[in-house]
């Protein structure tokens, strides 16, 4: 019995690592002392446990575009808000062409915040959008600006939770680089298939039969899933 050929580059790196997983389990079930595979099972098991790691670096680098976002949010509230001051300058009721000029005085006090480095514009943003809610809340309520200050509120502290969250996984981190994990895993693959058919060949056992079937059901699903993927780029 034979082991169906796979191209595991043609896996994509979550597909690729569920793969290894549906393995790890199918391993676990059958018991790798069981199936004569312990030695290169011990092997195959470090080099999933890197490629976890190297996962989750790549997974957790999506940070960075949720932060970018998250301050591009921020940025456009706060000139929604300021462009809102800057028109009411212009208002025909005086009092609260008054109140915009007085906002407008704030506005200027802490200069263009959407221009700050990252930090000092989260402190900026908390300390201007509090002067609108407390010593300004008149001025504030009387423009019509609430909304502006609690959105502005909410779209700082929504990028000082992505901040913080991602300075408490940065020591976690790995140097460990998918590409090269998923080079030594596949090498330690290539030596269980072997194993295992060189077994199967000199004394095929019912357990090693039986977890040789099951394991090739999980390779066909992933071939469809390349033979599938391969014909929607033809076709587009």
């Amino acid at each position: 019995m034979k082991i169906n050929r796979l191209r595991l580059a043609s896996l994509r790196n979550e597909e690729w690592f569920q793969l290894f997983t549906e393995l790890k389990n199918l391993v676990d079930t059958y018991g790798a002392e069981n199936l004569n595979i312990a030695v290169l099972y011990a092997a195959f098991l470090i080099q999933y446990n890197n490629a976890d790691k190297a996962l989750d670096l790549i997974l957790k680098s999506v940070d960075t575009d949720k932060m970018e976002a998250a301050d591009m949010k921020r940025d456009h509230t706060y000139r929604g808000l300021v462009d809102a001051v800057k028109s009411a300058l212009n208002h025909f009721d005086p009092a609260k062409q008054k109140a915009a000029e007085e906002i407008n005085v704030v506005v200027k006090h802490f200069g263009n915040l959407a221009t700050k480095s990252g930090n000092e514009e989260t402190a900026g943003l908390y300390n201007f959008t509090q002067m609108l809610g407390n010593e300004y809340a008149a001025q504030t309520s009387l423009l019509g600006l609430g909304d502006w200050v609690t959105e502005l509120q909410s779209n700082n502290e929504a990028y000082e939770a992505l901040v913080k969250d991602r300075n408490n996984e940065t020591t976690s981190r790995t140097s460990l680089r998918m590409r090269a994990v998923r080079k030594d895993a596949d090498e330690v693959y290539r030596q269980i298939v072997e194993r295992l058919e060189a077994l199967m060949t000199l004394n095929s056992l019912p357990t090693t039969e039986e977890f040789v079937n099951k394991w090739n059901g999980f390779l066909k699903r992933y071939a469809d899933v390349i033979a599938m993927r391969g014909k929607k780029t033809k076709e587009s």
